[in-house]
């Protein structure tokens, strides 16, 4: 039995048990993709791109407040307009990206796409216990019941009519089915992985990851900063093009896959005070003297670094 699952596949309500049995190998793939790899889960590159959005935001508004505050320092400001864009589109990028042996939405829209014949009504509906039946379920339990009485029904397993019944409508409305003429090897229509598919390739997070080729991942040649150089990235942009990628792993992890999402709380809830240590001053005279000095140490260092050359590559011969 795998244990990821309540109920084994022979106790499952399907008709084709070697296909219920590819279908789980599959969703534990797509459900660790979204959301249980540690390093590169979809689902918490979109969430940590939705905070870092979040964070500069707020960030800016307390610089217009305070324009003669440090955070207009050109020191902070360029470190963190900087720091803020490079991440926000390398990890858009990352999303983005159409390599094979990649974790990106786009790479997990193009396997389900290929698995699709797996996404049958009845692997869908009763791939952990839930009953295909559920009217019949439904029956035998209000027989059983006594008239006025409270009771509490299943949510799961074979006797979870209700939760069936959900899940056959929600398979309705993902493979554009009239529920009267439902059928146990119904499946989800390929074109909606397609469009779902080309609403990601025509995004603005696909444009940007396209710029970032040219100008932040590599050095592009002319001609390919020629073929992006339109796409202007500024911050109202990356917003933009987080919200796509959101609503497109969403809607692929909710609707289509039935694995979960976020819906309402897609922004992460803060384990402490975002705000805090805001009232002190950034340097006080002494601290900057400090800095100063840290500052013509690393000049120092620097302009050093190219000292001897030309010994490079034919080092002095030893005496």
């Amino acid at each position: 039995m795998n244990t990821k699952y309540t109920y084994p596949v022979n106790e499952c309500d399907v008709e084709d048990k070697e296909k219920l049995r590819a279908f789980r190998e599959k969703r534990e793939q797509w459900k660790r993709w979204l959301d249980d790899d540690p390093d590169h889960a979809i689902w918490s590159t979109v969430q940590e791109l939705v905070w870092r959005d979040t964070q500069f935001a707020t960030i800016v508004q307390l610089a217009k407040d305070n324009p003669d505050g440090p955070l207009n320092t050109s020191l902070i400001a360029e470190a963190l307009i900087g720091g803020h864009a490079a991440q926000q589109i390398m990890a858009i990028r990352r999303l983005t990206d159409r390599g094979k042996n990649r974790f990106s939405l786009s790479r997990l829209i193009i396997d389900v796409k290929g698995s699709v014949h797996l996404l049958t009504r009845e692997n869908f509906v009763c791939f952990d216990g839930l009953p295909y039946d559920y009217q019949s379920v439904s029956a035998e339990e209000w027989s059983e019941r006594r008239p006025g009485a409270v009771f509490w029904g299943h949510t799961t397993g074979p006797k979870a009519w209700s939760t069936s019944e959900r899940t056959h409508e929600q398979f309705d409305k993902i493979s554009r089915t009239n529920p009267s003429a439902r059928k146990r090897d119904d499946v989800v229509p390929k074109s909606v992985l397609v469009d779902l598919e080309n609403l990601l390739i025509s995004s603005d997070a696909a444009r940007i990851a396209d710029w970032s080729h040219a100008y932040l991942a590599h050095a592009g040649a002319p001609f390919d900063r020629e073929a992006v150089a339109n796409v202007a990235v500024d911050n109202q942009r990356i917003s933009v093009a987080i919200k796509e990628l959101a609503r497109i792993t969403e809607f692929l992890s909710s609707e289509v896959l039935w694995i979960g999402g976020y819906g309402s709380s897609l922004m992460p809830t803060a384990q402490y005070d975002v705000f805090e240590k805001l009232e002190n001053p950034i340097a006080p005279d002494d601290r900057q003297q400090e800095a100063a000095l840290v500052w013509k140490r690393k000049n120092y260092e620097w302009d050093a670094a190219l000292d001897d050359i030309g010994d490079l590559i034919n080092p002095p011969a030893k005496a």
